[in-house]
């Protein structure tokens, strides 16, 4: 493909159902999109103002035109995919918005760079163990809104066995998986954590350090549009969780985050007992990630080309509105979001090693001083949603 996009504009293509001009070399992929149904469609033209037609193509070719001028002006280039539908999804999730989505996609590579043991996209060969452990799973319906639901279990999750950076590393190759999907990047994804069993051993996984890293995936680093975070069984120090995320939570973030207790009914307020394993309620039969998993190991390829794109530069820089170089490194959490983000100086000293030891600390006295059996007692009650939201704020 060249690499200054300037081949004329020559090809006619239906792009959600009108006509647009393409480059010869474009490598455009909207027969992915072609078996998209009205729901989708309107959707994304509703939400994410994705018109289709010329005018969508013309924002691909902006976002490429962004990476060949950065790449033009650094020793190194951005090292990251370059074709249409990869594109997509970081504008999709960033509702068109070029300027926003080049600086996810900064991130999203600033993240490999940074936190390979985290971030890296493993070859679902590797990840094998872990996902025959039955800890995880995309359930295989959507919701009445075009959501995808992913499930992760803590129970199934033994922390003898698992390192931490596997358990994120298989989140990361879940997420990269369910990206591929079209109806996804437009419908969103609803994340269903279940917190049973969290006991002594996983207090490893709750350190501030990967909390922040997990928040800066979901807010800043991944095109995906994550829409709901509902949370079960959770332990009664959950709040103290909750606490040293706040800082860097986002207000929709935040408002989209559902405490559910041990209240199987309080869930189904959310998502139908249609779309639910038996384990939940749900009229789905035996939780069971046999399918979504082999579906995974059967395109091992994919994954492994994936984590060839995976570096940036050595003196990585963005260029800002105004034209002037700014480093990545001065990026923080609300910059593309800026009234958003309630980050500041005080709020970093959370990520300290010793803020960081001692948080792990208190959850392990927590545990020995209350005889905790590795079971989360929850919250027998309903939640008050409107309550917990303002808890949140």
């Amino acid at each position: 493909m060249s690499s200054n996009d300037s081949t004329p504009l020559n090809s006619p293509r239906k792009i959600f159902g009108k006509t647009a001009t393409l480059d010869n070399n474009a490598m455009l992929e909207y027969e992915m999109n072609k078996n998209l149904d009205d729901k989708f469609r309107e959707k994304a033209e509703k939400e994410l103002g994705e018109t289709g037609g010329e005018l969508t193509y013309t924002k691909i070719r902006q976002l490429r035109q962004q990476l060949n001028i950065y790449n033009e002006n650094h020793q190194r280039a951005l090292g990251c995919r370059r074709d249409d539908s990869f594109l997509l999804r970081f504008l999709r999730a960033k509702k068109f918005d070029v300027e926003k989505a080049f600086k996810m996609m900064q991130k999203y590579y600033k993240m490999k760079e940074e936190y390979p043991e985290i971030f890296k996209v493993s070859p679902p060969s590797e990840m094998k163990f872990m996902l025959e452990m039955q800890i995880q799973t995309m359930l295989p319906k959507k919701d009445e809104h075009g959501r995808q639901i992913y499930l992760f279990r803590v129970e199934k999750c033994d922390p003898y066995k698992i390192p931490v950076d596997y358990v994120f590393r298989c989140n990361v190759l879940a997420l990269e998986d369910a990206v591929r999907s079209p109806e996804t990047q437009i419908g969103g994804l609803v994340v269903l954590l279940d917190m049973a069993g969290l006991g002594f051993a996983h207090a490893r996984y709750l350190s501030p350090h990967l909390a922040k890293k997990t928040v800066e995936v979901v807010q800043e680093a991944f095109p995906l549009r994550f829409k709901a975070f509902h949370v079960l069984h959770e332990p009664f120090y959950f709040d103290a969780i909750l606490a040293v995320l706040k800082p860097f939570l986002k207000d929709k973030i935040r408002r989209r985050i559902h405490l559910h207790g041990n209240s199987l009914s309080s869930l189904h307020k959310y998502v139908s007992k249609d779309l639910l394993p038996v384990e939940y309620g749900g009229n789905l039969g035996p939780f069971d990630n046999t399918e979504w998993r082999q579906t995974i190991l059967d395109n091992e390829q994919y994954f492994i080309d994936l984590e060839t794109y995976n570096h940036l530069s050595e003196s990585c820089y963005q260029l800002g509105g105004d034209g002037d170089a700014e480093s990545i490194d001065s990026l923080q959490f609300g910059d593309t979001e800026t009234e958003d983000s309630e980050f500041d100086e005080d709020d970093r000293r959370v990520l300290s090693p010793k803020r960081n030891a001692r948080s792990i600390q208190n959850i392990e006295e927590i545990f020995l001083k209350n005889g905790y059996d590795g079971m989360a007692p929850g919250v027998t009650l309903e939640p008050d949603v409107e309550k917990e939201v303002e808890e949140l704020k």
